[in-house]
């Protein structure tokens, strides 16, 4: 439990720069209560609280995981970043204020994700004096450096907000040319579905809350169009980084006459010709799901209430999955049986709440397929999903997107976000999985279904 809160409840045990996750959650709180607008008094006794928690946790924690790692500063340990980025948000209430009086309407969403920016850059690169800091003892040199890092990404964000910076960037993320979509919000968008298209934590979801956060309605011809755009964006991050399995996989197909003559025998001695007419036979099956129940799936897509309860189902198929340590089947003994079943968990996923990625690959390995292909072939079969789906909407609303317009800037800053973060959750979601580290995004999913609730009771009062 000590190593569990010194990782800031297992953020530092992500394999993928760990300090960065760390520092994440203070920037993500701030960013909110500006966009709700809460007092400055508020978001300033919040920042403190989580820069004094952080600090008690570092100091009395930390040493016990420097014992069982046997390092001076372990990398699971962002406890710290935790506490340092907190540190940076505490002059950045009075920006808020300032900046909420200025023309700028993006200027109080600029201001976390330079704070964010700047503090990763002082504690990264540690200049002097901070870096003298980590020489203190135990859990006091692994926190002083970030404490100090955040007094002087504070101080650097002052100084912006001084120069006119923040609301500069403000005007250049405001929406413009009357769009409601500007580049700021386009890029977060970009990154929530960049990151939840294949972490298994649900990217419809995240887009339902976002755009309710946004209030932006997500079937205006605007929003279908960039919803299409950043689809596609992501979908490129599945070749990028699968590159070399599906040029075996074509590779093979192209050599199929080699595995016998009839149709029957291609099938069982070809793997990629095996595997392909299963992800066929998947595809199918979803998309006929998908047709008919499409009704109460679209019913659902703006209900919050259903998403959390959604994200608390996809939290225990992963915390279950976690558990199955063994797996007997490999890609040959793979049937149609085992494949059925993985159809309907992909069929399921377009609830929003269920993510395709975690109801696929916790399917393929509680039907016994290892983890390694579990992995391969749920992304395998994403391709098509991806395509069709966004095929299906361009169809089904061409006429609205025909007539909806996006402004370049935003357009590119969503696409471009969506792939680069795609990329990174792939690399991410591949370790993890084969480690049987999956528990952690059953964890998130379970705080974010309790966030969403709360959310849906506090907007039902403010209603009231």
């Amino acid at each position: 439990m000590k190593r569990w809160a010194a990782s800031c409840f297992g953020l530092g045990w992500l394999p993928v720069a760990p300090g960065t996750w760390g520092s994440l959650p203070p920037a993500i709180v701030f960013g909110l209560m500006c966009h709700f607008h809460a007092p400055s008094t508020a978001t300033l006794i919040v920042m403190a609280a989580f820069a004094l928690a952080g600090a008690v946790v570092c100091v009395k924690f930390a040493p016990a995981t420097i014992a069982a790692t046997g390092r001076n500063d372990p990398g699971e340990v962002v406890i710290d970043e935790f506490a340092g980025q907190a540190v940076t948000f505490l002059v950045a209430p009075l920006l808020a204020a300032q900046a909420a009086k200025g023309v700028a309407a993006g200027a109080t969403w600029a201001i976390a994700p330079l704070g964010f920016v700047l503090f990763r850059i002082f504690d990264i690169f540690k200049p002097w004096p901070i870096r003298k800091l980590e020489k203190f003892p135990a859990g006091w040199g692994i926190l002083a450096d970030d404490l100090l890092a955040g007094v002087f990404a504070g101080v650097a964000l002052f100084l912006c907000s001084k120069a006119g910076l923040i609301e500069h960037i403000g005007g250049l993320l405001a929406p413009s040319g009357g769009s409601s979509l500007g580049v700021l919000q386009a890029a977060i968008l970009g990154v929530v579905q960049g990151l939840t298209e294949f972490l298994p934590v649900s990217s419809s979801g995240h887009l339902v809350l976002f755009e309710n956060l946004f209030h932006f309605d997500p079937e205006t011809p605007q929003m279908l169009l960039f919803d299409l755009i950043i689809h596609a964006a992501t979908l490129a991050a599945i070749f990028v980084v699968f590159r070399k399995s599906i040029a075996a996989l074509v590779a093979n197909l192209l050599a199929w006459r080699k595995y016998g003559a009839s149709p029957l025998e291609v099938y069982r001695r070809s793997p990629s010709v095996h595997i392909l007419v299963l992800a066929v036979f998947v595809t199918g099956v979803t998309g006929t799901c998908g047709l008919l129940l499409e009704e109460y799936f679209a019913a659902a897509r703006g209900q919050l209430a259903v998403v959390a309860a959604m994200w608390l189902v996809s939290g225990t198929f992963l915390l279950i999955t976690d558990r199955r340590k063994k797996a007997r089947l490999g890609l040959r003994q793979f049937g149609v049986s085992a494949a059925l079943i993985i159809a309907l968990a992909q069929a399921v996923a377009i609830m929003p709440g269920i993510s395709r990625s975690g109801a696929t690959i916790c399917a393929a390995i509680l039907v016994g397929l290892r983890r390694r292909w579990a992995v391969e072939f749920s992304f395998l079969i994403a391709i098509p999903a991806i395509l069709g789906a966004t095929t299906v909407e361009l169809i089904k609303h061409f006429a609205e997107i025909s007539s909806g317009s996006l402004p370049i800037a935003s357009t590119a800053a969503g696409a471009v976000a969506a792939a680069l973060t795609g990329v990174l959750a792939l690399k991410l979601l591949i370790r993890t999985a084969r480690t049987a580290k999956l528990k952690y995004y059953g964890y998130y999913c379970y705080f974010m279904a309790c966030s969403v609730f709360v959310y849906v009771l506090m907007t039902k009062n403010f209603r009231v």
